[in-house]
């Protein structure tokens, strides 16, 4: 029916209300309502296997690639992030922009980035996260941004330092896959076999 790939990763839906898709190996495909239209390697997309999409607050559209950094979308132009201009990882699984504008992104291996439009400040086990893989981001109700690790629990920062919730905080599982925020502030944390914590 017009999506460029049948293995779909994940989706968002932008301000616009136009529907993403990252697929494995068809680049980003965007639904209007009626058409698709595909981004891939050819219009400048780093890599054709999209992990994570988020859209910031002026509209731009992030992509995070499997192994090709971070692309983003203006509307005309594409600009590619990698490794080479200060991103700690180029498989990047998680995307969010917090409260004050800074851009999150999760990695498969080196923690996390924040990226403020100019500079990249790397978060990973040698600058206090229990963990190199970070499957989730969400930044809270007071501004503390969340990350969901893949064996160290969850790891929350609060500008100043980090600290951790793990089994012996109550977590049901130290891999935690996905974090939500609902709309009364609870975390909603979800873990890999060990169901869901609130």
């Amino acid at each position: 029916n017009g999506l460029s790939n049948n293995t779909v990763l994940t989706m968002i839906q932008d301000k616009t209300g136009k529907i993403w898709f990252g697929t494995e190996g068809g680049g980003a495909c965007c639904y209007d309502g009626t058409n698709f239209t595909w981004f891939t390697k050819d219009e400048g997309m780093s890599d054709n296997t999209i992990l994570s999409i988020s859209e910031d607050k002026a509209g731009k559209i992030w992509f995070g690639t499997n192994g090709a950094g971070v692309c983003v979308y203006d509307g005309k132009n594409m600009t590619v992030y990698d490794e080479s201009m200060g991103l700690n990882n180029n498989t990047v699984r998680t995307i969010i922009q917090d409260s004050k504008g800074n851009m999150w992104f999760g990695t498969n291996g080196w923690g996390a980035s924040r990226f403020d439009g100019k500079t990249f400040t790397y978060f990973g086990t040698g600058a206090g996260l229990s963990s190199k893989i970070v499957h989730s981001i969400i930044e809270d109700d007071k501004g503390n941004i969340w990350f969901a690790t893949d064996d160290g629990g969850v790891n929350i920062y609060d500008g100043t330092t980090i600290k951790y919730l793990t089994k012996a905080d109550g977590l049901s599982s130290d891999c935690v896959i996905s974090l939500n925020k609902d709309s009364k502030g609870n975390i909603w944390i979800g873990t890999y076999l060990e169901g869901i914590v609130k």
